[in-house]
């Protein structure tokens, strides 16, 4: 996991089909265009349905991050130690208020 971020991606990390799998999903969560490179590349490993399946993968996890980051929600420690460290911080839950009435809406 400590490489998801990598751009370009570390050489024997990854298989070529996870390889393309990590730069789709780079490319769809930075929301650019997937260029015809990476359609291709996605192409040979993956069939249309897997591929379809994927996009809505990709973009359900995007969803559940966004989520979590509205709600300040903790990381477990596994998770952190395996992210390793991070060029943004970590949201801390000390300046999000939670618990009362006065701040649901």
């Amino acid at each position: 996991m400590a490489h998801l971020r990598d751009d370009p991606l570390p050489d024997g990390v990854y298989s070529a089909s996870e390889a393309a799998i990590v730069r789709f999903a780079q490319t769809s969560t930075r929301m650019a265009p997937i260029d015809d490179a990476l359609f291709a590349e996605l192409s040979s490993h993956f069939d249309t349905q897997q591929m379809i399946e994927l996009v809505f993968t990709v973009g359900y996890s995007g969803l559940v991050n966004r989520f979590h980051a509205l709600f300040h929600t903790d990381l477990d420690d596994v998770t952190v130690a395996e992210l390793g460290e991070s060029p943004l911080p970590l949201p801390t839950i000390a300046d999000h208020p939670k618990g009362t009435d006065e701040n649901r809406r």
